[in-house]
């Protein structure tokens, strides 16, 4: 699984791949604060949640986009899951869509958005679902995704309320 994108010009290359360890400590944390502010995560947790994650391998896949120096300049999290409906099909949930700040507008979302379809794609799921914020419905339909459905959501902790920096994040990560 690896794409390798130059849409933005010279020295805009980068490649959507699998996280990795190292991706921890190379920026992700500062790629997801585009998305959501992330209440304190410290590196020791974020290793335990991604230590977690890939003991699931089939059902959590986090996805990167990476520049050439190991930068991490995006993310999203596919999310498989098994139904008993539609002969027990997959459902592919696209989640925490985020686009580090000074890399908007450079395919990196398209990129990212397009490598998780696609792995939802071979993982055998029959479609595809986000969430997202209003002003990014129209992002999301040029990639092909349609409205549907109301999205609904009930927060069982306080949360702090922070205005997402990044345009191209999705408005799944508040």
């Amino acid at each position: 699984m690896k794409r390798t994108s130059s849409s933005g010009g010279a020295g805009a290359g980068f490649e959507v791949r699998e996280l990795r360890a190292e991706d921890l400590r190379n920026g992700l944390l500062e790629t997801l604060q585009s998305l959501s502010d992330l209440e304190g995560l410290t590196p020791a947790v974020a290793r335990q949640a991604l230590s977690e994650m890939k003991q699931r391998p089939a059902g959590h896949n986090v996805l990167v986009a990476v520049t050439s120096e190991g930068s991490v300049i995006g993310a999203t999290t596919l999310l498989v899951e098994r139904k008993f409906i539609h002969a027990g099909g997959r459902v592919g949930h696209i989640e925490d869509v985020s686009v580090r700040r000074g890399h908007e507008g450079k395919g990196v979302g398209r990129a990212l958005v397009g490598e998780a379809v696609g792995l939802a794609r071979k993982l055998g799921c029959y479609k595809c679902i986000l969430n997202c914020d209003p002003d990014l419905v129209g992002f999301y339909e040029k990639l092909g995704f349609a409205r549907h459905d109301v999205g609904m959501r009930l927060d069982l902790r306080p949360r702090k309320q922070t205005p997402r920096a990044s345009s191209r994040s999705s408005g799944t990560g508040t």
